[in-house]
Formats: C-alpha cells, sequence, structure tokens
C-alpha cells in the first residue's frame, strides 16, 4: 500500500473515531437535556471522548492519528488530517470539551438531585 492509500485510509478512520466521539456527546446532552439514560451507555458515551482528550493532551495536543498521517505525508502538516473543513478541524477539542463539560454537569445535576425521569 502507497503512502497516498495509507493517508486516505487513516483520514477516513480519523474522520468515522470523530463522529462517534460527536455521537457520544450528542448522548450526554441528550441525556442531560431529556432526564433519561441508560446508565451503562451514558458512562461509555462519557468515557469514550474523555479517553481521546487524554491520549490528544499526552500526544502534545494533537490526535494520535493526526501523528500518523503526517508521518506518512513527510511532516507535511498542509495534508489535512480529517474530512471536514479546516476551521472546524482546528475547533474540534475546544468546542467539544466545553460541550462534553455542559452536559456532565447537568448529567451530575441530575444525579445529586435525583431528577431522572423513570421510562
Amino acid at each position: 500500500m502507497t503512502n497516498a492509500a495509507a493517508v486516505v485510509l487513516i483520514k477516513a478512520l480519523h474522520t468515522a473515531v470523530f463522529l462517534f466521539a460527536s455521537g457520544c456527546i450528542l448522548y450526554v446532552v441528550y441525556c442531560a437535556v431529556v432526564g433519561r439514560a441508560r446508565k451503562w451507555w451514558l458512562r461509555a458515551a462519557m468515557v469514550v471522548p474523555v479517553a481521546i482528550g487524554a491520549a490528544w493532551w499526552v500526544n502534545g495536543h494533537e490526535c494520535l492519528l493526526s501523528t500518523v498521517i503526517y508521518r506518512l505525508s513527510d511532516a507535511d502538516h498542509a495534508v489535512t488530517d480529517i474530512y471536514l473543513p479546516d476551521w472546524m478541524a482546528r475547533n474540534i477539542m475546544p468546542v467539544s470539551t466545553a460541550v462534553l463539560a455542559l452536559a456532565g454537569a447537568g448529567v451530575l445535576w441530575r444525579t445529586l438531585t435525583h431528577r431522572w425521569r423513570g421510562g
């Protein structure tokens, strides 16, 4: 497999991981707003983006898959590392962190005040 083909596959994987993590964050938001949750799913939905964020932090504020793409493209940071617009890709971590923190606070509030709906 050529480096160009590998970059395309890794970018597709990177985009899929982004979409999955975004879905997890949206599920946490849903649980906080609606007040209904499957506890195991909620825990998993909170752990996935936190784990991705921890890996991003440990890797020097760069996604692990981005590092692989840059190595395959001879450290050319002009090569995009995900199939998203550049402005969106640059703001993924700050926006998703804020949304997850607010949703997590909502879940914590519902838990502490026993405001979960039955069902």
